[in-house]
């Protein structure tokens, strides 16, 4: 079988309303906590490398506040040894800022993206004035236009596959449709590993209390009860527990498995196969 290592690396961190994270009455009125921004590695013990989010070249809040620590995900893999040109595929979960910017800095990379994700949001994108928009306008509030224009140079290019629900990008990595949740066509990664199969979440759910006490987050542009529909498929794949889960922005992720910091750069070393080194020891 072939088996995968699984790394998360905190390319910046923002400051968000807790409720913005963990739900709406419940954690409202509980000020502001640390929400890292995460792309993560996928490595197997074939050679192939697969990077699930791209992260933003640059951005802004909606929120007003700035990014602390930002580090350009293609330079933050350098210093892990991972060249740009090294990555062989990368998934992008939706197209949010924080997740879909950046990619094409990754030039040799494959990229897969669900059809309905680009689909609905280039209907949002003809419906509005984009010269004018901006993170004040709710449509807009996550998305920046331009990574739609690098995207359709991609896709010009023959570099982009665009999927139709659930399917498997290589041996053991399957992309999940979570239709209408997130976004339109957000989609989460199963990882199976020698382990057991592993959840990486994109933003179909934030923190692992999302799972945990079945409450959709404050922010969302899909709809909730999808959500809650998604969130007991995706604990059927990471455990009751959670204890194979990667969520999208909670910073417990860094407490849950073992973690380092290098050149500033925090990382999780969730699950190593056998073949591969720790990156824990070279921190």
């Amino acid at each position: 079988m072939t088996d995968w290592s699984i790394w998360s690396f905190c390319y910046a961190v923002g400051k968000l309303p807790y409720d913005f994270l963990n739900g709406a009455p419940v954690h409202s009125n509980r000020g502001k906590v640390d929400a890292p921004m995460l792309v993560t590695l996928l490595r197997s013990t074939d050679g192939e490398t697969i990077l699930v989010d791209t992260g933003f070249e640059a951005a802004g809040s909606m929120t007003g506040a700035g990014f602390a620590g930002f580090v350009r995900s293609d330079l933050l893999l350098q210093r892990f040894g991972y060249a740009p040109g090294a990555i062989d595929k990368v998934v992008l979960t939706h197209m949010h800022f924080d997740h879909a910017g950046n990619f094409h800095n990754f030039p040799d990379a494959r990229i897969y993206l669900q059809r309905y994700e680009y689909e609905a949001w280039k209907q949002v994108i003809d419906q509005h004035d984009v010269a004018n928009v901006t993170k004040a306008d709710w449509a807009f509030s996550s998305l920046n236009v331009n990574d739609f224009n690098h995207l359709e140079r991609a896709i010009a290019a023959g570099r982009v596959e665009f999927l139709e629900g659930d399917a498997e990008i290589a041996p053991g990595i399957t992309c999940r449709l979570a239709r209408d949740t997130h976004t339109f066509g957000s989609q989460w990664v199963e990882v199976a590993t020698h382990r057991g199969r592993y959840v990486v979440a994109g933003d179909c759910c934030y923190t692992f209390e999302n799972l945990g006490r079945m409450w959709p987050p404050g922010y969302t542009q899909g709809n909730p009860w999808n959500m809650l529909r998604e969130f007991n498929r995706m604990k059927g794949v990471a455990g009751a527990d959670l204890a194979r889960l990667v969520p999208g922005h909670d910073i417990e992720l860094f407490k849950r498995y073992p973690s380092a910091e290098r050149e500033g750069i925090r990382f999780a070393e969730v699950c190593l196969a056998g073949q591969h080194a720790s990156l824990l020891g070279r921190a």
